[in-house]
């Protein structure tokens, strides 16, 4: 539920850039000097899935130009919860996370602060669907039908997955499977994020993680 622009280079690539908001809440969000913001740039491409044909998005390579170096840690068995910033040394806010696993399971990334709010993002295998919930992400009273558990389906069946997350102060966005699903969401707790924790009822294994923190565009 979002507006987009789109256009093109030499006839040759496509770019998607999208309002993150919904028309239900566009004029109520919490906010005193802004209303909206933009999501990061995606080239669109098409792609082949079976018999079908889908349009997939995924984040513009021009992003490695203000990504830190990555630091990857591999084999991350989720069986419990497992803080990733002790794994990473550092998590910093915007950040860019792509995780790849070769056996699908259940699992989820939480991203919270000490206040208890958090936003949840993640896999579920049984509804095979990828979600993301923020009702307990902050400000959510704002309008009934902000806070909740939002799905969107897993369109392949491959037996590996990988997903991309860019995580702001106030905004997420997924990138799975190459981009063939991709959700966004924003969000307003009442004290900026600092954690992220990855946790899986079925051990989840990541066999890769790369964690980039994300410098400002801004001068």
């Amino acid at each position: 539920n979002y507006a987009g622009i789109t256009w093109s280079n030499t006839g040759k690539r496509k770019i998607l850039i999208g309002w993150m908001s919904n028309w239900l809440y566009a004029n109520l969000v919490p906010t005193e000097t802004w209303r909206n913001a933009l999501t990061i740039p995606r080239d669109l491409k098409l792609k082949h899935v079976g018999n079908d044909i889908f349009l997939v998005s995924q984040p513009v390579p021009e992003l490695s130009k203000i990504q830190s170096k990555p630091v990857i840690v591999q084999n991350i068995k989720a069986t419990n919860s497992v803080d990733l910033e002790k794994r990473t040394g550092n998590i910093k806010f915007p950040c860019r996370l792509n995780l790849s696993l070769e056996e699908i399971k259940d699992f989820s990334l939480i991203v919270s602060n000490d206040s208890g709010e958090e936003i949840v993002v993640g896999y579920d295998k049984q509804q095979n669907q990828y979600f993301i919930d923020r009702s307990r992400s902050g400000k959510t009273d704002f309008q009934k039908d902000f806070a909740g558990r939002h799905v969107a389906p897993r369109l392949t069946d491959k037996s590996k997955m990988n997903m991309t997350l860019i995580i702001d102060v106030s905004s997420v966005e997924l990138f799975a499977d190459d981009g063939l699903t991709v959700m966004t969401s924003i969000f307003f707790p009442s004290k900026p994020f600092t954690k992220i924790d990855l946790k899986s009822a079925d051990g989840a294994i990541i066999k890769k993680l790369a964690y980039s923190s994300l410098n400002n565009i801004w001068k």
